[in-house]
């Protein structure tokens, strides 16, 4: 809704929401209520502190939250824990992680039928229907805001057989119609229009401009760090924003970053796997040699040999001294432990065929989900109304493949009120293989139905084998004194 027709609530009404709020959600923090707020009365404008002077305290300590995050454990997406170590109702250890709504998603206007919601019981945000979705009904499609390759197609990038932007695949290399970049020999785009993109090739990261990002791009290529490519093209994205583009647009990115996506430090994700007491060292050398060469190619120091160059090219674009970061800037964004922060973030919620998503980013985990993902042609049509419900469509190949452009598809009936959910890991792995790789991957044990079901199905059968079991032995001890008592006999 456009600002221009939201109003200040009266403190009664605020009190009134305020108190609803509290009682319906008793474990939520502030942001998080504040969040739910503005979803159940978008037309009101409502500041943070104003709304904190109305609400009752929470029951389970929830109103303590930092400023821009929310908190909350659950058993589904990282949308769904909280920050620190936790337990959930078995008692199993679960990661926590920071997350909450991004003010700049326009969630009516890319998906009409669906809508943002913070879920009660410190579960966290995701994606509810509004009306009814039909298998095969398209639900929405969305461009990357940050473009990360797979290491798979690296050789058809730099041959330019692919275009850096949007990954689709060239009939022959640098056909006519498409465009090079004008500083480097690596990045080819379909059309102008993806090269204004630019999106997976940025001024700062471009090497025919930067010289240092050359061995940055070396360095990920040859490791096949895709984790690392996506931390530097977000860091990367904030500043140029911030040096040549649009302030709101650079506050907007940093937003969705720090406040709007789920995230946790990559080593307190890494610390709970098994084998990190022999791992452990080498990651952090691992992971402090990347973040040098990271600061070195979009920050460097002074006495730096890139900090000459990398000013120029800064004083260049904007035609003037750029504006020495902040110290908080500084802290915020290079770091050794905003660094992890965002190697957590990419982890978390890289979709692997494109990139970082916001509103897929919303999406939770089910072991049955009601949602397909897909990667499809330029040239694919959504069902009409009158097909409905269809089959999905093909998953990608290499004769059919498609654009980093996702398409959300309903696999079944959706309902009005239903969670919209995807599965994270293979639907064929066994029980405990996907919830290994879930806690692995993600920091949190699944307990969706089909987890509930099977682990119960696993106890009965656990339970009717120990039984069995039982009996056996008491036969073998019957058996066996029945075979002494004739030894004796005779």
């Amino acid at each position: 809704m456009d600002a221009a027709k939201t109003t200040a609530p009266s403190d009664g009404d605020l009190q009134a929401a305020a108190t609803s709020l509290r009682e319906s959600h008793p474990s939520l923090g502030i942001v998080k209520l504040l969040a739910q707020l503005k979803i159940d009365h978008p037309d009101w404008q409502v500041s943070e502190k104003r709304f904190r002077k109305f609400v009752p305290a929470a029951s389970g300590g929830g109103g303590n939250d930092a400023p821009g995050t929310v908190t909350g454990a659950g058993a589904g997406s990282p949308s769904q824990v909280t920050a620190g170590p936790s337990q959930n109702s078995e008692g199993e250890k679960i990661l926590i992680a920071q997350t909450g709504f991004d003010p700049s998603i326009d969630v009516a206007a890319l998906a009409p039928k669906i809508k943002a919601k913070m879920f009660s019981g410190g579960k966290g945000k995701g994606l509810v229907a509004k009306e009814k979705l039909l298998g095969g009904e398209m639900i929405w499609q969305e461009e990357p805001w940050v473009v990360t390759p797979d290491p798979g197609l690296y050789p058809y990038l730099t041959s330019r057989q692919m275009c850096s932007q949007c990954f689709n695949l060239f009939e022959r290399p640098a056909p006519p119609m498409s465009v090079p970049c004008n500083y480097c020999p690596e990045a080819h785009f379909c059309n102008r229009l993806c090269y204004a993109k630019a999106r997976g090739h940025h001024d700062l990261l471009c090497p025919g401009q930067n010289k240092e990002a050359a061995s940055l791009l070396s360095f990920i290529r040859q490791k096949g760090t895709r984790s690392l490519d996506a931390v530097a093209r977000i860091i990367a994205l904030w500043r140029g924003e911030r040096e040549w583009g649009d302030k709101d647009r650079a506050k907007a990115i940093e937003d969705r970053v720090w406040k709007g996506i789920a995230r946790v430090s990559q080593k307190d994700k890494e610390t709970e796997r098994r084998e990190w007491e022999f791992i452990g060292q080498p990651r952090l050398e691992e992971w402090r040699m990347t973040h040098l060469l990271l600061v070195k190619v979009l920050n460097p120091a002074k006495y730096d040999d890139n900090h000459k160059p990398f000013v120029k090219l800064l004083t260049g674009k904007r035609k003037a001294r750029p504006i020495p970061l902040t110290e908080e800037e500084e802290e915020r964004w290079f770091s050794f432990e905003s660094f992890l922060q965002l190697l957590g973030l990419v982890g978390l919620n890289q979709e692997d065929s494109g990139g970082l998503y916001a509103l897929h980013a919303h999406l939770n985990h089910s072991c049955e989900p009601n949602v397909q993902v897909r990667n499809l042609p330029k040239d694919w049509k959504s069902p009409t109304a009158s097909e409905l419900p269809a089959n999905l469509p093909p998953p990608m190949n290499a004769s059919n493949r498609g654009t980093n452009k996702l398409t959300m598809l309903a696999r079944k009936t959706i309902h009005p009120g239903d969670e919209l959910v995807i599965s994270y890991v293979n639907q064929n792995l066994s029980m405990d293989e996907r919830r290994n790789a879930l806690r692995e991957g993600y920091g949190f044990w699944c307990a969706c139905t089909r987890c509930v079901r099977e682990k119960k199905e696993q106890d009965k059968a656990k339970k009717v084998a120990e039984s069995h079991g039982v009996e056996g032995q008491g036969r073998e001890v019957e058996n066996t004194t029945e075979a002494e008592n004739r030894k004796e006999k005779v």
